[in-house]
């Protein structure tokens, strides 16, 4: 009798141990677990689980009492959870919750192990990633500043691209303003004619504030934001603005712009400066080269869900040893250069769910190209 008491007393402190170790495991990588009847509303939680919740131990845990929990924003998705949960199926969930100290952001999943009198019994676990959402946010962010950074300095060394693309609509606003006052003048007036030139005016104040709203938004600093977006567009519109720089270093740009290319969903102002960056390197790539003609593609085209966006010049080319490395931050071939663009761009292809990479042409020069999932079609 005397040792069967032993044994259970010792059962009993392992127990306790492994149960003290799962409750730190769980302390210390801020996950929490539960057993969960939805049907019935009842509800099993760790010690951990409520802790992040900031539930009291007495406190009895009802669907509506974690309801109440998250925040307003993200209630519908919480519904939808337990709405699925309902039916018997797996769910995963991301939301916030707004307890006394603070918002945390929550993470989790839950599976039907078992049927109780019919009823789904779900295992789950859930976990406090507030410390990395807020590292996530403030990465982002950083990014987001060396990005507006890196466009800046982009932009300054294009000011005789820039001056050209307003001088050229403004010297026809001129001109055309002189004809129209000679054909007013004259007697008598010719009227049809003044008519077509304020006509060819009105057209070139609308291209000169077309390329002053592009340059706004090329230098305005905002946040990341998402829209439907045609990346031949996009893509023309960075031609445009790098069109007197590329002639000036005599560069032969050939453009191949797919028909009927797929919007995708990303920041317009990011992919331009994304294409502008690589304009820019391919143009640089091939200064110091005379023995052979500066060619410079661009290219778009879709591929299977995806559009992808090419640039190939004939330059001095890269080592595939080296390739890797002109991604990284601060790493440059330049004399002159920061090392920054390719990696922020790689970083802004990232976000946007896309890849961006480089590799040798069979002959000479490189050729980089990034591509990004197209905009998913709505029902």
């Amino acid at each position: 009798m005397r040792a069967e008491i032993d044994d259970r007393k010792r059962a009993e402190a392992e127990l306790r141990r492994a149960y003290d170790s799962f409750a730190d495991a769980q302390r210390l990588s801020r996950t929490g677990s539960f057993i969960t009847d939805l049907v019935a509303d009842d509800h099993n939680w760790s010690e951990e689980a409520r802790r992040i919740f900031e539930f009291d131990p007495a406190t009895a845990i009802t669907t509506q009492a974690v309801r109440d929990k998250v925040h307003a924003e993200d209630r519908a998705s919480f519904d939808s959870v337990i709405e699925r949960g309902m039916a018997s199926k797996d769910v995963d969930f991301t939301f916030r919750i707004v307890t006394s100290s603070c918002v945390k952001h929550v993470r989790g999943l839950a599976h039907v192990v078992e049927r109780v009198a019919g009823r789904p019994l779900f295992v789950g676990a859930l976990q406090d990633v507030t410390e990395n959402k807020v590292a996530e946010e403030a990465l982002n962010k950083a990014r987001s500043e060396l990005a507006h950074v890196t466009r800046i300095t982009t932009l300054s060394t294009l000011t005789a691209s820039i001056a050209h693309e307003v001088n050229q609509p403004l010297s026809g606003i001129t001109t055309n303003a002189s004809t129209c006052l000679r054909m007013l003048a004259a007697d008598p007036p010719n009227l049809d004619g003044a008519r077509e030139t304020v006509r060819r005016i009105v057209r070139d104040v609308t291209r000169a504030s077309g390329v002053v709203a592009r340059l706004r938004d090329l230098f305005r600093k905002k946040e990341f934001s998402l829209e439907l977006l045609d990346l031949n567009d996009a893509t023309r519109e960075v031609i445009a603005m790098s069109l007197s720089e590329l002639q000036i270093h005599r560069v032969i740009l050939q453009s191949e712009l797919a028909a009927h290319l797929p919007a995708i969903t990303g920041d317009r102002v990011q992919l331009q400066q994304v294409i502008l960056n690589l304009l820019r390197n391919a143009t640089d790539a091939m200064i110091d080269v005379y023995d052979r003609p500066r060619q410079l593609l661009i290219k778009t085209e879709a591929e299977n869900d995806r559009v992808r966006v090419t640039v190939r010049d004939s330059g001095v080319g890269i080592d595939r040893e080296s390739i890797e490395k002109l991604f990284e931050a601060f790493y440059t071939t330049k004399s002159a250069g920061m090392g920054i663009g390719l990696s922020v761009s790689r970083s802004i292809v990232e976000r946007h769910r896309g890849r961006l990479w480089a590799e040798p042409n069979d002959g000479p020069g490189a050729t980089f190209a990034f591509s990004i999932p197209r905009a998913r079609e709505r029902a």
